[in-house]
């Protein structure tokens, strides 16, 4: 009875990844509002929300033919939405430093401004940092390779030797108690 439960989305899987949009649309209609309210809770942003969540949808649109079986369409989703809202929040980061930079080039910014902006960053960094060292060798190595390195999941399973969705998982887990 519950392998009927857990599969239930297996048919619209299975015609997305022939390139089917109409279940695209099925899956969007489906879960769009629980991602929402997720992608709320991460980002604190409204905008934002809206933006990650049809980002997940772009990903699993353009992703479609490496998708594996997928066991709990709910469980897959947020760990998109997960990592795409890593990847918008690791890309604003960026952008925050780039204006910060031309802020100060400008003079815009005064010096107290600049050692609160420094210090906010600075204890960031160092609650990052505790946390990464009570990780495991593993979940240490999976972050370094997927966010230093650059990798993709399917990349780290290769260079690993493990299955993808053990990467996957693991990744999912590692993020989730940081």
């Amino acid at each position: 009875m519950s392998e009927i439960i857990k599969n239930i989305d297996a048919p619209y899987w299975n015609n997305l990844k022939k390139g089917d949009a109409e279940a695209l649309g099925f899956l969007y209609d489906k879960y769009v509002d629980k991602l929402f309210l997720k992608a709320c809770r991460l980002t604190k942003n409204r905008d934002i929300a809206k933006d990650v969540v049809q980002e997940v949808f772009l990903e699993i649109w353009h992703y479609r033919n490496s998708i594996t079986e997928i066991q709990y369409s709910q469980s897959y989703l947020s760990k998109v939405l997960l990592s795409v809202t890593l990847k918008r929040m690791k890309k604003e980061r960026t952008t925050i430093h780039t204006q910060l930079e031309d802020s100060l080039d400008s003079g815009e910014m005064n010096i107290e401004s600049i050692l609160v902006t420094r210090d906010m960053e600075e204890d960031t960094a160092r609650k990052l940092q505790s946390a990464i060292s009570k990780l495991s060798r593993r979940q240490k190595e999976i972050l370094q390779l997927h966010f230093t390195d650059g990798l993709s999941y399917e990349q780290i399973a290769e260079k690993l030797s493990i299955n993808y969705q053990s990467v996957n998982n693991l990744a999912f887990r590692t993020i989730h108690q940081l």
